[in-house]
């Protein structure tokens, strides 16, 4: 059996994609199920691509032909897969920092939180208000 070569800049691109999904995993938005869809589209693709290139018959020009075309469309849908791994991170990023900011501003103390009882939560929420504004 022969193997057909994969492209240097697909394994290049799933490289980017694997380092992009462990950055992800440490700021922790790899769970956002578009990112888990989008990387399990990628596996399918990636392992498609690699019995593709197993499976390549030595004799026939037909059937070497055929796996060529199988290899190449495997080839396309790995880099598919992967750019829109790279466009549902980029959009779980942004959800992560918004959310985070909105954690950030709801939970940031506002002049006169100091007081005690009825009167500084009415405080608090007119000092809100009033930043809304």
């Amino acid at each position: 059996m022969a193997t057909i070569a994969i492209p240097k800049d697909l394994a290049d691109m799933f490289a980017a994609c694997e380092d992009a999904y462990e950055l992800a995993t440490r700021e922790g938005y790899a769970e956002n199920p578009a990112v888990v869809a989008a990387v399990r589209a990628l596996k399918s693709a990636w392992s498609a691509l690699q019995i593709a290139n197993h499976n390549v018959p030595t004799k026939g020009f037909f059937a070497v032909e055929f796996a060529a075309m199988r290899a190449e469309r495997a080839c396309r849908a790995s880099r598919q897969a992967c750019i829109e791994l790279q466009a549902a991170m980029q959009e779980a990023a942004a959800e992560n920092r918004l959310y985070k900011r909105s954690l950030t501003i709801a939970n940031r103390r506002m002049p006169g939180a100091d007081k005690v009882g009825d009167d500084a939560v009415m405080a608090q929420q007119n000092q809100r208000l009033r930043l809304l504004a």
